[in-house]
């Protein structure tokens, strides 16, 4: 190669590497964030995306149970305004061009819970709420691990059954009556 096309070549590669560098301190700015350019950029495309016809709505709802369902509503990008007025006391947690996160913690367990929640001791000794019979291991919430000897002790025999079997729970009073009772079996540590 002659030395022509060696600095040719050379200031080719230069100009490439210049113009890189140039081009990235206008996309992301000095300070490293997203500045300059690159912010007009994804404004832009933002803006074009929330006039467009419709906005999801996800609405999360938080039980006292542990479990968390979510609902997706799509709402005329024109109409969220009134549509936001009928979600009064929930909670934005999120927000994107597109969807908004909504989220409500309900006083209540949920709807699964009621259907067919049970209340009884996991394998590992923790007192727990299960979908369906302790058998079944299918975990929803733990509570504390239970002084299963303190409680053999104190408890008639049916009754000590009755939880390894798992105590069935209909509504948030049940729920809380069976904690409750419960409560005083819960290990100490010591």
């Amino acid at each position: 190669m002659t030395e022509k096309k060696k600095w040719m070549v050379y200031a080719t590669w230069g100009v490439a590497l210049a113009t890189g560098v140039v081009v990235g301190i206008v996309l992301v700015g000095k300070d490293g964030n997203d500045s300059g350019l690159a912010r007009l950029l994804n404004h832009a495309d933002k803006a074009d995306v929330v006039a467009g016809p419709s906005y999801e709505l996800v609405l999360a709802r938080h039980y006292l149970c542990g479990v968390r369902d979510e609902e997706h509503v799509s709402v005329r990008t024109n109409q969220l305004a009134d549509v936001m007025g009928n979600y009064n006391g929930w909670e934005i947690v999120q927000a994107e061009p597109v969807k908004m996160t909504l989220m409500k913690r309900e006083q209540d367990i949920a709807p699964a819970c009621k259907e067919n929640g049970h209340i009884g001791i996991a394998p590992d000794g923790m007192l727990a709420l299960f979908h369906g019979l302790p058998a079944e291991q299918d975990v929803v919430q733990t509570f504390y691990r239970i002084d299963t000897a303190k409680m053999e002790a104190s408890l008639p025999k049916e009754e000590w059954e009755n939880l390894k079997r798992g105590i069935r729970i209909r509504n948030l009073a049940e729920y809380n009556s069976v904690l409750s009772t419960y409560g005083e079996y819960q290990w100490s540590g010591q």
